[in-house]
Protein backbone atom coordinates (compact mmCIF):
# COMPACT_ATOMS: atom_id res chain seq x y z
CA UNK A 1 0.00 0.00 0.00
CA UNK A 2 1.60 3.38 -0.84
CA UNK A 3 0.97 5.56 2.33
CA UNK A 4 1.58 9.47 2.71
CA UNK A 5 3.36 10.74 6.28
CA UNK A 6 2.68 13.73 6.62
CA UNK A 7 4.29 15.34 10.55
CA UNK A 8 6.28 18.41 11.60
CA UNK A 9 8.46 16.17 13.96
CA UNK A 10 10.55 13.52 11.92
CA UNK A 11 14.40 11.97 12.57
CA UNK A 12 16.76 13.66 12.77
CA UNK A 13 15.68 16.01 15.35
CA UNK A 14 15.13 14.31 18.52
CA UNK A 15 11.73 14.55 20.04
CA UNK A 16 9.47 11.60 21.19
CA UNK A 17 7.10 12.55 18.29
CA UNK A 18 9.64 11.93 15.75
CA UNK A 19 10.88 8.28 17.28
CA UNK A 20 7.79 7.27 17.50
CA UNK A 21 6.58 8.21 13.47
CA UNK A 22 10.60 7.75 12.09
CA UNK A 23 10.27 4.37 13.86
CA UNK A 24 6.48 3.69 12.23
CA UNK A 25 7.74 4.70 8.96
CA UNK A 26 11.33 2.35 9.02
CA UNK A 27 8.24 -0.29 10.20
CA UNK A 28 5.86 0.13 6.89
CA UNK A 29 9.12 -0.18 4.90
CA UNK A 30 10.36 -3.02 6.40
CA UNK A 31 7.18 -4.49 5.42
CA UNK A 32 6.87 -3.59 2.25
CA UNK A 33 4.72 -0.81 1.91
CA UNK A 34 5.76 2.13 0.06
CA UNK A 35 5.57 5.39 2.09
CA UNK A 36 6.39 8.98 1.65
CA UNK A 37 7.19 11.76 4.04
CA UNK A 38 6.01 15.15 4.74
CA UNK A 39 7.83 16.89 7.54
CA UNK A 40 8.88 20.37 8.92
CA UNK A 41 12.79 21.71 8.78
CA UNK A 42 14.61 23.60 11.09
CA UNK A 43 12.92 22.43 14.36
CA UNK A 44 15.50 24.58 16.58
CA UNK A 45 16.15 21.40 18.65
CA UNK A 46 19.45 18.43 18.59
CA UNK A 47 18.71 16.79 15.64
CA UNK A 48 20.54 13.40 16.62
CA UNK A 49 18.12 10.81 15.70
CA UNK A 50 19.26 8.24 12.82
CA UNK A 51 16.75 8.52 9.86
CA UNK A 52 15.92 4.85 9.74
CA UNK A 53 14.61 5.88 5.72
CA UNK A 54 15.91 6.60 2.46
CA UNK A 55 16.11 10.34 2.10
CA UNK A 56 14.60 10.14 -1.01
CA UNK A 57 11.32 9.46 0.52
CA UNK A 58 11.22 12.43 2.81
CA UNK A 59 9.98 15.93 1.49
CA UNK A 60 11.45 18.96 4.40
CA UNK A 61 9.33 21.41 3.99
CA UNK A 62 10.65 24.84 5.27
CA UNK A 63 7.94 27.27 7.43
CA UNK A 64 7.31 30.58 8.32
CA UNK A 65 7.30 31.79 11.78
CA UNK A 66 4.14 33.59 12.27
CA UNK A 67 5.67 34.42 15.85
CA UNK A 68 8.46 36.76 14.70
CA UNK A 69 6.55 40.18 14.06
CA UNK A 70 5.21 40.15 18.15
CA UNK A 71 8.79 39.22 19.43
CA UNK A 72 10.81 41.66 17.52
CA UNK A 73 8.35 43.87 18.80
CA UNK A 74 9.00 43.22 21.96
CA UNK A 75 13.15 42.75 21.71
CA UNK A 76 13.17 46.56 19.84
CA UNK A 77 11.09 47.44 22.88
CA UNK A 78 13.30 45.91 25.62
CA UNK A 79 16.37 47.60 23.37
CA UNK A 80 14.45 51.19 23.78
CA UNK A 81 14.04 51.14 27.29
CA UNK A 82 17.70 49.40 28.18
CA UNK A 83 18.85 52.61 26.42
CA UNK A 84 16.99 55.28 28.48
CA UNK A 85 19.14 57.03 31.47
CA UNK A 86 16.90 56.66 34.12
CA UNK A 87 17.14 54.07 36.51
CA UNK A 88 13.87 52.30 37.07
CA UNK A 89 12.00 52.85 40.16
CA UNK A 90 12.57 50.15 43.31
CA UNK A 91 10.30 47.48 43.55
CA UNK A 92 7.95 47.41 46.87
CA UNK A 93 9.61 45.42 49.58
CA UNK A 94 6.29 43.57 50.05
CA UNK A 95 3.27 42.65 48.21
CA UNK A 96 0.04 41.33 48.83
CA UNK A 97 0.37 37.76 47.86
CA UNK A 98 -3.57 37.81 46.65
CA UNK A 99 -2.90 40.58 44.43
CA UNK A 100 -1.85 38.90 40.79
CA UNK A 101 1.02 40.98 39.05
CA UNK A 102 -0.73 42.84 36.12
CA UNK A 103 0.89 42.28 32.68
CA UNK A 104 1.31 44.88 30.22
CA UNK A 105 -0.29 45.80 27.56
CA UNK A 106 2.05 44.97 25.54
CA UNK A 107 1.70 41.40 26.86
CA UNK A 108 -2.01 41.34 27.17
CA UNK A 109 -1.95 42.34 23.13
CA UNK A 110 0.90 39.52 22.37
CA UNK A 111 -1.43 37.53 24.10
CA UNK A 112 -4.36 38.34 21.61
CA UNK A 113 -2.19 37.99 18.69
CA UNK A 114 -0.71 34.88 19.88
CA UNK A 115 -4.56 33.34 20.01
CA UNK A 116 -5.78 35.02 16.88
CA UNK A 117 -3.15 33.44 14.81
CA UNK A 118 -1.56 30.26 16.20
CA UNK A 119 -4.40 27.98 14.94
CA UNK A 120 -4.46 25.62 15.42
CA UNK A 121 -0.85 25.81 16.66
CA UNK A 122 2.58 27.75 16.25
CA UNK A 123 3.35 25.65 13.66
CA UNK A 124 0.68 27.12 11.05
CA UNK A 125 3.31 28.83 9.47
CA UNK A 126 4.45 25.63 7.62
CA UNK A 127 0.91 25.03 6.20
CA UNK A 128 1.70 26.22 3.18
CA UNK A 129 5.14 24.44 2.45
CA UNK A 130 3.41 21.08 3.65
CA UNK A 131 0.38 21.59 1.37
CA UNK A 132 3.15 22.08 -1.44
CA UNK A 133 5.48 19.53 -0.58
CA UNK A 134 2.30 16.56 -0.66
CA UNK A 135 0.80 18.26 -3.82
CA UNK A 136 4.17 18.10 -5.22
CA UNK A 137 4.67 14.25 -3.76
CA UNK A 138 1.18 13.09 -4.79
CA UNK A 139 1.30 14.19 -8.41
CA UNK A 140 3.34 11.28 -9.71
CA UNK A 141 2.77 9.16 -6.73
CA UNK A 142 -0.76 9.07 -5.70
CA UNK A 143 -1.07 7.50 -1.92
CA UNK A 144 -3.69 4.96 -1.10
CA UNK A 145 -3.65 6.52 2.56
CA UNK A 146 -2.70 9.37 4.51
CA UNK A 147 -1.80 9.18 7.51
CA UNK A 148 -0.94 12.66 9.75
CA UNK A 149 0.60 12.35 13.20
CA UNK A 150 -0.18 15.27 15.43
CA UNK A 151 0.80 17.60 17.54
CA UNK A 152 1.40 20.10 15.92
CA UNK A 153 -1.75 19.35 14.58
CA UNK A 154 -1.11 21.66 11.50
CA UNK A 155 -0.29 18.27 10.06
CA UNK A 156 -4.16 17.66 9.51
CA UNK A 157 -4.87 20.98 8.14
CA UNK A 158 -2.54 19.25 5.48
CA UNK A 159 -4.07 15.69 5.35
CA UNK A 160 -7.55 17.19 5.49
CA UNK A 161 -6.84 18.96 2.22
CA UNK A 162 -4.52 16.63 0.46
CA UNK A 163 -7.99 14.34 1.43
CA UNK A 164 -10.35 16.18 -0.28
CA UNK A 165 -8.28 17.05 -3.50
CA UNK A 166 -7.52 13.38 -4.11
CA UNK A 167 -10.43 11.97 -2.54
CA UNK A 168 -8.27 9.49 -0.19
CA UNK A 169 -8.66 8.49 2.94
CA UNK A 170 -6.91 9.82 5.93
CA UNK A 171 -6.07 9.11 10.00
CA UNK A 172 -5.17 11.01 12.50
CA UNK A 173 -2.97 10.12 15.10
CA UNK A 174 -3.39 12.28 18.29
CA UNK A 175 -0.39 11.53 20.50
CA UNK A 176 -1.86 14.25 22.43
CA UNK A 177 -5.07 15.87 22.93
CA UNK A 178 -6.10 18.90 21.15
CA UNK A 179 -9.04 20.70 22.09
CA UNK A 180 -8.71 18.78 25.18
CA UNK A 181 -5.91 19.42 26.26
CA UNK A 182 -6.16 20.43 30.21
CA UNK A 183 -2.54 21.73 29.73
CA UNK A 184 -3.80 24.73 27.86
CA UNK A 185 -6.16 27.22 28.63
CA UNK A 186 -6.65 29.77 26.08
CA UNK A 187 -9.66 32.46 26.40
CA UNK A 188 -13.06 31.04 25.92
CA UNK A 189 -13.78 32.28 22.67
CA UNK A 190 -10.38 30.44 21.49
CA UNK A 191 -11.27 27.44 23.53
CA UNK A 192 -14.59 27.50 21.58
CA UNK A 193 -12.77 27.91 18.16
CA UNK A 194 -10.41 24.83 18.92
CA UNK A 195 -13.76 22.71 19.26
CA UNK A 196 -14.85 24.24 15.80
CA UNK A 197 -11.79 23.30 13.92
CA UNK A 198 -10.75 19.77 15.78
CA UNK A 199 -14.69 18.74 15.11
CA UNK A 200 -14.08 19.98 11.11
CA UNK A 201 -10.69 18.78 10.67
CA UNK A 202 -11.14 15.00 12.29
CA UNK A 203 -14.41 14.39 11.41
CA UNK A 204 -13.26 14.74 8.14
CA UNK A 205 -10.99 10.72 9.22
CA UNK A 206 -12.05 7.58 8.22
CA UNK A 207 -10.38 6.70 11.82
CA UNK A 208 -8.37 8.22 14.71
CA UNK A 209 -5.19 7.00 16.13
CA UNK A 210 -4.31 7.60 19.75
CA UNK A 211 -2.00 6.50 22.66
CA UNK A 212 -4.32 5.24 25.89
CA UNK A 213 -7.26 3.45 25.77
CA UNK A 214 -8.94 6.21 28.24
CA UNK A 215 -8.17 8.80 25.18
CA UNK A 216 -9.80 6.27 22.65
CA UNK A 217 -12.61 5.90 24.30
CA UNK A 218 -13.23 9.53 24.80
CA UNK A 219 -12.19 10.30 21.09
CA UNK A 220 -15.20 7.26 19.66
CA UNK A 221 -17.61 9.22 22.23
CA UNK A 222 -16.86 12.57 20.64
CA UNK A 223 -16.79 11.45 16.94
CA UNK A 224 -18.28 8.15 16.66
CA UNK A 225 -15.20 6.90 14.23
CA UNK A 226 -13.37 3.73 14.68
CA UNK A 227 -9.79 4.78 17.25
CA UNK A 228 -7.37 2.57 17.90
CA UNK A 229 -4.79 2.60 20.82
CA UNK A 230 -1.51 2.15 20.20
CA UNK A 231 1.10 2.67 22.54
CA UNK A 232 4.45 4.25 22.08
CA UNK A 233 6.11 0.98 22.98
CA UNK A 234 9.94 0.61 22.93
CA UNK A 235 12.03 -0.91 19.89
CA UNK A 236 13.96 -3.89 21.13
CA UNK A 237 16.67 -3.09 18.65
CA UNK A 238 17.84 0.19 21.12
CA UNK A 239 18.63 -2.05 24.08
CA UNK A 240 20.89 -4.35 22.50
CA UNK A 241 23.62 -3.46 24.26
CA UNK A 242 24.61 -4.77 28.05
CA UNK A 243 23.92 -3.29 31.03
CA UNK A 244 26.78 -0.25 31.57
CA UNK A 245 27.88 -0.75 35.21
CA UNK A 246 26.09 1.61 37.94
CA UNK A 247 26.28 5.04 37.85
CA UNK A 248 27.48 5.16 41.25
CA UNK A 249 28.21 2.47 42.92
CA UNK A 250 28.27 3.88 47.24
CA UNK A 251 24.80 5.76 46.25
CA UNK A 252 21.30 4.97 45.17
CA UNK A 253 20.87 7.12 42.02
CA UNK A 254 17.47 7.62 40.87
CA UNK A 255 17.13 8.85 36.84
CA UNK A 256 15.20 11.45 35.00
CA UNK A 257 15.31 11.89 31.12
CA UNK A 258 13.59 14.70 29.57
CA UNK A 259 11.98 17.98 30.13
CA UNK A 260 8.95 18.70 33.07
CA UNK A 261 6.07 20.81 32.82
CA UNK A 262 6.69 22.89 36.11
CA UNK A 263 4.11 22.93 38.31
CA UNK A 264 2.18 20.12 36.96
CA UNK A 265 4.89 17.34 36.95
CA UNK A 266 6.16 17.81 39.91
CA UNK A 267 9.68 16.27 42.06
CA UNK A 268 8.81 17.60 45.09
CA UNK A 269 7.40 14.63 47.05
CA UNK A 270 10.35 12.63 45.90
CA UNK A 271 12.65 15.79 47.39
CA UNK A 272 10.06 16.33 51.02
CA UNK A 273 10.96 12.13 51.25
CA UNK A 274 14.71 12.27 50.84
CA UNK A 275 14.70 15.25 53.28
CA UNK A 276 12.43 13.23 55.81
CA UNK A 277 15.20 10.50 55.58
CA UNK A 278 17.63 12.96 57.01
CA UNK A 279 20.76 11.52 57.61
CA UNK A 280 20.45 8.72 55.46
CA UNK A 281 19.04 10.73 52.51
CA UNK A 282 22.94 11.41 51.42
CA UNK A 283 23.18 7.81 50.63
CA UNK A 284 21.12 9.15 46.83
CA UNK A 285 21.33 11.20 44.23
CA UNK A 286 18.77 12.49 42.31
CA UNK A 287 20.03 12.79 38.33
CA UNK A 288 17.77 14.99 35.64
CA UNK A 289 19.41 14.30 32.28
CA UNK A 290 18.04 17.31 29.83
CA UNK A 291 16.05 19.34 31.76
CA UNK A 292 15.45 23.07 32.27
CA UNK A 293 17.71 24.02 35.78
CA UNK A 294 14.81 26.27 36.53
CA UNK A 295 12.60 23.61 36.39
CA UNK A 296 14.24 21.02 39.27
CA UNK A 297 16.83 23.33 41.42
CA UNK A 298 14.60 25.77 42.96
CA UNK A 299 12.36 22.94 44.14
CA UNK A 300 15.09 21.30 45.39
CA UNK A 301 16.30 23.96 47.28
CA UNK A 302 13.45 24.64 48.88
CA UNK A 303 13.53 21.09 50.17
CA UNK A 304 16.74 21.55 51.73
CA UNK A 305 18.20 18.91 49.06
CA UNK A 306 19.62 20.51 46.57
CA UNK A 307 23.25 18.99 47.53
CA UNK A 308 21.61 15.43 46.47
CA UNK A 309 20.35 16.86 42.98
CA UNK A 310 22.42 17.18 39.72
CA UNK A 311 20.70 18.41 36.66
CA UNK A 312 22.77 17.51 33.28
CA UNK A 313 22.43 18.68 29.21
CA UNK A 314 20.74 16.54 26.90
CA UNK A 315 22.07 13.69 25.76
CA UNK A 316 22.00 11.63 22.06
CA UNK A 317 19.03 9.50 22.30
CA UNK A 318 21.73 6.11 22.29
CA UNK A 319 23.36 7.53 25.47
CA UNK A 320 19.68 8.71 27.04
CA UNK A 321 19.22 4.96 27.04
CA UNK A 322 22.24 4.05 28.43
CA UNK A 323 22.03 6.79 31.06
CA UNK A 324 18.76 4.86 32.13
CA UNK A 325 20.24 1.44 31.78
CA UNK A 326 22.99 2.81 34.43
CA UNK A 327 20.29 4.41 37.33
CA UNK A 328 19.49 2.06 40.26
CA UNK A 329 15.61 3.99 39.74
CA UNK A 330 13.92 6.03 36.90
CA UNK A 331 11.78 8.75 37.70
CA UNK A 332 8.06 9.46 36.03
CA UNK A 333 6.20 12.38 37.01
CA UNK A 334 2.41 13.02 35.93
CA UNK A 335 0.25 16.10 37.00
CA UNK A 336 -2.15 14.74 39.99
CA UNK A 337 -5.06 15.42 38.53
CA UNK A 338 -7.96 13.84 37.12
CA UNK A 339 -7.64 15.56 33.65
CA UNK A 340 -4.19 13.77 33.70
CA UNK A 341 -5.97 10.48 33.12
CA UNK A 342 -4.89 8.74 29.81
CA UNK A 343 -1.49 10.85 29.63
CA UNK A 344 1.39 8.26 29.07
CA UNK A 345 4.88 9.85 28.60
CA UNK A 346 6.40 7.84 25.51
CA UNK A 347 9.73 7.63 28.18
CA UNK A 348 7.74 5.68 30.21
CA UNK A 349 8.10 2.45 27.93
CA UNK A 350 11.59 3.12 27.39
CA UNK A 351 11.66 2.80 30.87
CA UNK A 352 10.32 -0.09 31.26
CA UNK A 353 12.19 -1.57 28.54
CA UNK A 354 15.37 -0.67 30.53
CA UNK A 355 14.27 -3.07 33.45
CA UNK A 356 14.87 -0.56 36.32
CA UNK A 357 12.31 -0.27 38.74
CA UNK A 358 10.40 2.59 37.99
CA UNK A 359 9.12 5.32 40.85
CA UNK A 360 5.86 7.11 39.39
CA UNK A 361 4.63 10.66 40.94
CA UNK A 362 1.08 11.92 40.37
CA UNK A 363 -1.84 10.55 39.52
CA UNK A 364 -2.17 7.28 41.64
CA UNK A 365 -5.31 5.51 39.07
CA UNK A 366 -3.36 6.84 35.67
CA UNK A 367 -2.42 5.08 32.96
CA UNK A 368 1.56 4.43 34.02
CA UNK A 369 0.81 4.03 37.79
CA UNK A 370 -1.71 1.02 36.91
CA UNK A 371 0.92 -0.63 34.01
CA UNK A 372 3.44 0.07 36.97
CA UNK A 373 1.07 -1.94 39.54
CA UNK A 374 0.20 -4.44 37.51
CA UNK A 375 3.81 -5.71 36.08
CA UNK A 376 5.40 -5.19 39.63
CA UNK A 377 7.28 -2.81 37.79
CA UNK A 378 8.14 -0.33 40.49
CA UNK A 379 6.64 1.91 43.48
CA UNK A 380 3.63 4.77 42.94
CA UNK A 381 2.95 7.03 45.51
CA UNK A 382 2.65 10.85 46.59
CA UNK A 383 3.09 10.99 50.10
CA UNK A 384 6.52 11.40 51.46
CA UNK A 385 6.41 8.83 54.05
CA UNK A 386 5.86 6.10 51.50
CA UNK A 387 8.15 7.01 49.20
CA UNK A 388 10.73 7.78 52.02
CA UNK A 389 9.94 4.35 53.32
CA UNK A 390 10.06 2.36 49.35
CA UNK A 391 13.68 4.40 49.14
CA UNK A 392 15.09 2.91 52.26
CA UNK A 393 13.79 -0.60 51.36
CA UNK A 394 15.51 0.20 47.85
CA UNK A 395 18.89 1.07 49.40
CA UNK A 396 19.26 -1.75 51.23
CA UNK A 397 18.64 -3.87 48.54
CA UNK A 398 21.46 -2.10 46.74
CA UNK A 399 23.79 -2.70 49.86
CA UNK A 400 22.78 -6.42 49.71
CA UNK A 401 23.31 -7.28 46.22
CA UNK A 402 25.69 -4.16 44.89
CA UNK A 403 22.39 -3.10 42.96
CA UNK A 404 18.92 -2.51 42.71
CA UNK A 405 17.89 -5.90 40.89
CA UNK A 406 16.67 -5.21 37.21
CA UNK A 407 13.10 -6.15 36.61
CA UNK A 408 11.77 -9.38 35.88
CA UNK A 409 11.24 -9.76 31.28
CA UNK A 410 7.88 -10.07 31.91
CA UNK A 411 7.79 -6.50 32.32
CA UNK A 412 7.67 -5.38 29.11
CA UNK A 413 6.21 -7.93 27.63
CA UNK A 414 3.93 -7.07 24.92
CA UNK A 415 5.21 -2.91 24.60
CA UNK A 416 7.12 -3.65 21.60
CA UNK A 417 7.26 -1.77 18.67
CA UNK A 418 7.01 -4.17 16.37
CA UNK A 419 4.07 -5.54 18.13
CA UNK A 420 2.01 -1.91 18.53
CA UNK A 421 3.25 -1.17 14.80
CA UNK A 422 1.85 -4.45 13.85
CA UNK A 423 -1.92 -3.39 15.06
CA UNK A 424 -1.65 0.12 13.70
CA UNK A 425 -0.60 -1.61 10.48
CA UNK A 426 -3.92 -3.72 10.95
CA UNK A 427 -6.28 -0.78 11.38
CA UNK A 428 -4.67 1.15 8.66
CA UNK A 429 -5.42 -1.17 6.39
CA UNK A 430 -9.15 -1.47 7.41
CA UNK A 431 -9.42 1.69 7.20
CA UNK A 432 -8.30 2.41 3.88
CA UNK A 433 -10.31 -1.55 2.84
CA UNK A 434 -13.37 0.33 4.07
CA UNK A 435 -13.24 3.68 2.93
CA UNK A 436 -12.83 1.20 -0.79
CA UNK A 437 -15.75 -0.41 -0.32
CA UNK A 438 -17.34 2.90 0.73
CA UNK A 439 -16.32 4.31 -2.29
CA UNK A 440 -17.24 1.74 -4.77
CA UNK A 441 -20.88 1.63 -3.41
CA UNK A 442 -21.37 4.83 -4.53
Amino acid sequence: MKILIVSWYFPPVNTIGALRVGKFARFLIERGHDIGVVAGRYWGQPETLPLGVPLARVAYAKSVDVNAPPQRVQRMLSQWRGSGDAQPAPAPATAPEATPPRRSLLNQLSDVYLNATNLPDNRIGWLPWANSAAASLSRDWRPDLIFGSGPPFTAFLACHRLSRRLGTPWIAELRDRWADDPYDTPPAWRGRLNQWLERRILGSAAGLVTVTEPWAEAYRRKYALPVATIYNGYDPLDFDFPDPPPIDREHLVIGYTGGIYPGRRDPTPLFAALHRLGPLGERFRVVFCGTDPGHVLPLADAAGVSRLVEVRSGVPYRQSLEFQRACDILLLMQWNDPREQGNCPGKFFEYLASLRPVLVLGLEDGVPATIVRERQAGFCANDPAQIAAQLEAWLAEKDRLGRVAALPAAARDGLSRTIQFEALEKFLLARSAEAGRRGREL
